[in-house]
């Protein structure tokens, strides 16, 4: 087993979800910027990718739309925000890892970054919204390279912190790496969620 153990590897199969939920939680404690970050509100997914080297590796999802809300009006049609529940507990985000891209991108660094440029997403207030930056380019802010920076040294901070770093050695390994040494790589698996109709009469000019 990888020291990162979910309690589920074996020679038979890596778990690729459990292994990954380790490391989030390890982030969540350890660096202070992630601390508002509830780890049993996200689920960890994969979602097959092509061979192609291009492409998204990893993507959040989350589960509210803006402020948290669980409606909002388009167009005059009104929506409701998805709900998934897990073993009674209600889900706010969604982490997708696109296999096997996410694990064939870049190296050990790239992928820890890439993990902690998913979670800085997450809203500060955890409310199942996206983090906003003001201006048009809410997701990023107006720099992607001054968010990718910022990314870059909250990996450096957590890197020289973590009392686990055995926890991120699986981003070590390729796809193939990870299946020699186990067999196989599973984790679970759901279709992006989407939301529901709930009117679709126009909305009255107030």
């Amino acid at each position: 087993m990888l020291p990162g153990n979910s309690g589920k590897n074996s020679v038979t199969g890596f778990d690729f979800t459990g292994n990954m939920s380790l490391l989030v939680e390890d982030i969540v404690k350890t660096h202070p910027v992630f601390s508002h970050i509830i780890p049993d509100k996200i689920l960890i997914a994969i979602s097959p990718s092509n061979g192609s080297r291009n492409g998204v590796v990893a993507k959040l999802r989350p589960m509210r739309f803006e402020g948290g809300s669980k409606t909002r009006v388009l167009r005059g049609i009104e929506y409701i925000a998805p709900e998934v529940n897990i073993n009674g507990n209600n889900i706010f985000y969604i982490v997708y890892f696109h296999l096997p891209r996410f694990l064939n991108h870049g190296n050990c660094k790239n992928k820890l970054a890439t993990v902690l440029h998913e979670l800085y997403h997450i809203s500060p207030l955890f409310n199942g919204d996206i983090r906003r930056f003001s201006g048009k380019n809410y997701a990023h802010g107006n720099s992607r390279n001054g968010y990718d920076e910022l990314i870059n040294a909250y990996t450096d901070e957590y890197t020289s912190s973590t009392l686990h770093p055995e926890l991120s050695a699986f981003l070590k390994h390729r796809y193939s790496g990870l299946r020699r040494k186990y067999g196989a790589i599973y984790g679970d698996m759901i279709r992006i969620p989407r939301s529901n109709l709930i009117n679709s009469k126009a909305m009255r000019n107030i």
